[in-house]
């Protein structure tokens, strides 16, 4: 039954939290993350070759070792939402969120009533699997699960403010690379003009009292930055990239070392 969000309890304390992206459909590498001492993972269900229906597979995985798991689901849609909460995530994560109506249905998709109109039985993982003892389930939910939006277009910066209006959004995440596209310098997300959106955006999260995120640092002096522009909610890495470049830049090594022999 899910009665404690370990994320949302550090994120209480205002301290950052820090996370992964979990591309790679496998359980194993999940546990690996998950027994890192990470915050939270992102099970990432837009990107990566992930089944609905395996997340409380997940789930189990990384509450054994006191790591929330979230899942960023492919669409902004409210029985996906459902499934990946009924099956015990601790939040979800919800791409292309452009306007205050999109937010609002995130919030309203993860909220039971009166706070929104999450579809409700006690009979799934997150509620325990039966209705004996489950007064009180819908309040308790209701004030654990997390929910991200991800802003990844010029529209959704424009209508910020609006989307950090609506109740429930306790995570504004700026995909980095989509707003590269959508501002026509697409892949150089570290660009001025970049970098200058996105600090003044994360001041404007931060106003309105929610976690800001965004990026994608794969070092600690990467990581410093964003938390010296304000950022909270920090994903350090890709599980694919993190096993790949280590490997490849040893292969590279001896490669150009048996060469220069």
């Amino acid at each position: 039954m899910f009665t404690k969000n370990y994320l949302q309890e550090k994120m209480k304390t205002g301290r950052p939290v820090l996370g992964t992206w979990n591309t790679i459909d496998s359980f194993l590498v999940t546990e690996i993350l998950a027994r890192t001492g990470l915050d939270f993972l992102i099970i990432d269900m837009e990107h990566g070759p992930f089944r609905l229906g395996d997340t409380h597979l997940y789930v189990d995985k990384c509450e054994a070792y006191g790591c929330s798991p979230l899942v960023r689901l492919p669409t902004n849609s409210d029985w996906m939402i459902l499934q990946a909460l009924d099956q015990g995530a601790h939040g979800v994560v919800v791409p292309h969120v452009d306007s205050r109506e999109d937010a609002e249905r995130v919030a309203h998709s993860v909220k039971y009533h009166p706070r929104g109109a999450r579809g409700y039985t006690p009979f799934t993982k997150a509620g325990g699997f039966t209705n004996h003892g489950s007064q009180g389930y819908s309040e308790s939910a209701n004030n654990l699960s997390v929910a991200a939006v991800i802003i990844e277009s010029e529209r959704g910066i424009k209508n910020l403010d609006d989307i950090l209006s609506v109740d429930g959004i306790d995570i504004v995440y700026f995909g980095a690379y989509d707003l590269s596209q959508s501002l026509g310098i697409i892949g150089d997300v570290k660009h001025e003009s970049m970098r200058k959106l996105i600090t003044d955006a994360v001041g404007r999260v931060r106003k309105a009292g929610k976690y800001a995120g965004g990026y994608v640092p794969q070092s600690p002096e990467e990581i410093d930055w964003l938390l010296k522009i304000g950022m909270q909610f920090v994903t350090y890495q890709v599980d694919s990239s993190a096993l790949y470049e280590p490997i490849a830049r040893a292969v590279n090594w001896l490669s150009e070392r048996h060469i220069t022999e």
